[in-house]
């Protein structure tokens, strides 16, 4: 029998076919779980772009992997790590629990950013003992993004950000065989004590200023000199929400919070980052729109329940439904 890692990765989208790419360099053999309807089209695997190699532009191939869209299918194989990279509205339904109940002890590495993910997934039939979390710091696209002309043909474009691995923590040698899987296959990847609560924090404060961002037509132009104040105190209103149960904020997400300071955020980000901002963000987080205003929704419901003040965050709702609208 051989003896390589076995892992199974949940959804082949922008973060799936990353993450699977690299546990196959790693050394695994991999299998993508997908709806019926995507079975063929990630059969006939993908052309990628490494973004951080000097050659940007040459696709890679990625094609070394099985596919299944079934439970009973997942349930033939004995796998020893599965990979949720779907989004945290697309957890809901029965298919998780069967999924799950298919992987019998697998580590379960989350990957979603929400505070009630870890929930869901646990009351779908995940244990304690076999789930790490995991924070996604990657960059992922299918390219080209509208206007981009560098790339040969169609794939999937990706960019590790320096000194940003992916945290990860969880059971000691569940955690310890994720990251030495994963770094061994090129992907940044770091132990951290604590990645729900940590990962709280970031969410929080991103998820208003891309609400504002989306309600000033996803253009920096706009954000800045309309609603960035709103998005701020949106950001500041959630992380006080979180801090109810995951303690003080971190000093750089205090900080991020500021106008002032995510202008200059803004400024260096689109100099460092090697691919068109704007446009990766609207395809982006258009693309999981509905992720957004489930976090949003969470925020004012939890903020209500806790007398907390909310105001921003419910302006801030109402832009981008009229933006929707429009």
């Amino acid at each position: 029998m051989s003896d390589k890692l076995r892992v199974l990765v949940v959804g082949a989208g922008a973060v799936g076919q990353v993450y699977g790419r690299h546990a196959s360099l790693g050394g695994a053999d991999v299998t993508f779980f997908v709806r019926e309807k995507y079975r063929a089209t990630v059969s006939a695997g993908f052309d990628m772009y490494p973004l951080n190699r000097r050659a940007k532009t040459d696709p890679v191939r990625f094609e070394t992997f099985s596919v299944v869209s079934r439970a009973d299918e997942v349930a033939k194989t004995a796998f020893d790590q599965v990979y949720l990279t779907v989004s945290s509205s697309a957890l809901a339904g029965p298919w998780l629990a069967e999924l799950i109940g298919a992987t019998g002890t697998a580590t379960i590495l989350a990957l979603q950013p929400g505070q009630d993910d870890l929930d869901t997934i646990l009351a779908a039939g995940g244990t304690r003992d076999r789930v790490v979390s995991g924070v996604i710091t990657l960059i992922s696209y299918s390219a080209p993004l509208p206007g981009e002309t560098r790339f040969p043909k169609p794939g999937m474009a990706y960019w590790f950000p320096p000194l940003s691995p992916s945290l990860i923590s969880g059971p000691t040698e569940r955690t310890a065989a994720v990251i030495a899987l994963l770094r061994g296959g090129g992907l940044p990847a770091k132990r951290h004590p604590d990645v729900p609560t940590f990962a709280a924090f970031p969410t929080a404060m991103m998820m208003p200023y891309l609400a504002a961002l989306e309600s000033a037509g996803w253009t920096f132009r706009a954000l800045v000199s309309g609603p960035i104040q709103l998005g701020a105190r949106g950001a500041r209103e959630a992380m006080a929400i979180v801090a109810r149960t995951s303690g003080k904020p971190p000093l750089m997400m205090r900080l991020a919070a500021r106008p002032r300071v995510l202008r200059m955020g803004l400024w260096f980000a689109r100099r460092i980052v090697p691919l068109p901002l704007e446009i990766y963000l609207k395809a982006h987080f258009i693309k999981v729109g509905d992720q957004t205003r489930q976090f949003m929704a969470g925020y004012i419901a939890r903020g209500k329940a806790a007398g907390l003040d909310v105001s921003a965050l419910e302006q801030l709702t109402a832009s981008i439904a009229t933006a929707a609208a429009a």
